[in-house]
């Protein structure tokens, strides 16, 4: 008869909470070399000189702070037109196109007018679109923040 001795169970919770330590450490490592950034979305609207407020925004900004440590190339600036696809918005001005290089604890604000995306709303009979709006780095990363649009 062959007897195994798998020793004590103490020694079995200290080798796997050692393990467990050394992979925390090498995910907290590395997890500082991706780039990271914050993104919020606001929107502009106009005031008329007797204080009368417009109805629909004129500009969406959209904001972003990189928190991480290395630079972002930023290369995109637009909406997601439809939360189960990929399809994105392309302004007939070209303003969705971004050329800036974020560095760490820099901060950057892209303004579109809502116009077009007023008009493609009405278009397709949307009244209420809630989906995203992104910067989308030279690398392919995206850093979205939700949006509610309305026609």
């Amino acid at each position: 008869m062959i007897i195994y001795d798998l020793g004590n169970i103490t020694d079995w919770l200290t080798s796997i909470g050692t393990i467990g330590a050394v992979i925390v450490a090498l995910y907290l490592a590395r997890r500082d070399d991706k780039p990271r950034a914050k993104v919020k979305s606001t929107m502009s609207y106009g005031v008329s000189h007797n204080g009368g407020i417009s109805r629909y925004p004129l500009f969406i900004n959209l904001e972003i702070v990189n928190i991480g440590k290395i630079p972002i190339h930023l290369s995109e600036c637009t909406i997601q037109m439809s939360k189960f696809n990929n399809k994105r918005m392309a302004f007939p001005d070209g303003s969705q196109n971004v050329k800036i290089l974020l560095n760490p604890g820099e901060f950057y604000e892209h303004k579109l007018a809502y116009e077009p995306i007023y008009n493609y709303l009405k278009s397709e009979g949307i009244k209420k679109l809630k989906t995203y709006m992104f910067f989308k780095s030279s690398l392919g990363k995206v850093y979205k923040t939700k949006i509610i649009l309305r026609s």
